[in-house]
């Protein structure tokens, strides 16, 4: 795998994503494929399935290049929790009701050029099972018409000890862009965005059955 430090922009990012990373692969054995599906450069969406608190970094840390990803409100309360994941690329979200605001912001960063990433079921999922798939990602794919890079992660709600000993695999597994000529053909509606939010969760469902 190749790492392009150009696709880096913030020094703080780089040295966590250096530090993390290096942890990750020499200490508990991560393994990464499909990573030549994400693009090297302009607007995407890194859409995944959602297991544990830490699936963001880990995330961040598979991916060759410099991610933005969305985080519920609630965790900006708290100062250093606010510092860290903010020094992360971390932007708030209202997870009920909706928030225009952040879809709006969310909606600039791809017009910008930034990677994405966002988890369609909305929350962690407590078991192996997928949950159903919310609409926000849609509605975002289907207004930007950035491509989706798929993305199934496995391992990351295990406890550390059992990592350690290899009991489970710690993957992250990327899959080819869902692209911009696939998402026009759904509506720009309620309906669609829905539609394109199921596209991208049927995507990594192939990617879990490493299909």
């Amino acid at each position: 795998m190749i790492w392009d430090s150009r696709a880096f922009g913030s020094r703080f990012y780089r040295i966590v994503w250096h530090i993390v990373n290096f942890g990750l692969k020499y200490f508990l054995g991560r393994q990464i494929t499909g990573w030549e599906h994400v693009p090297p450069q302009g607007g995407c969406i890194i859409a995944s399935n959602h297991i544990a608190f830490v699936d963001p970094p880990f995330l961040g840390t598979a991916a060759p290049r410099e991610v933005i990803f969305v985080a519920k409100q609630e965790l900006f309360r708290f100062f250093l929790i606010r510092w860290l994941i903010t020094s992360l690329n971390a932007m708030p979200l209202r997870r009920q009701g909706g928030d225009a605001g952040a879809i709006k912001q969310i909606l600039k960063k791809l017009s910008q050029g930034w990677a994405v990433l966002m988890f369609p079921e909305g929350t962690r999922s407590r078991t192996e099972n997928f949950l159903p798939a919310k609409s926000g990602v849609g509605l975002i794919a289907r207004r930007s018409l950035a491509p989706v890079v798929p993305a199934y992660i496995q391992g990351t709600n295990r406890k550390l000890s059992d990592l350690l000993k290899g009991r489970y695999k710690l993957l992250a597994r990327f899959g080819p862009p869902i692209t911009a000529a696939e998402i026009e053909k759904y509506p720009d509606s309620k309906e669609g965005h829905q539609q394109i939010s199921q596209l991208v969760m049927d995507r990594i469902t192939r990617l879990k059955e490493n299909k």
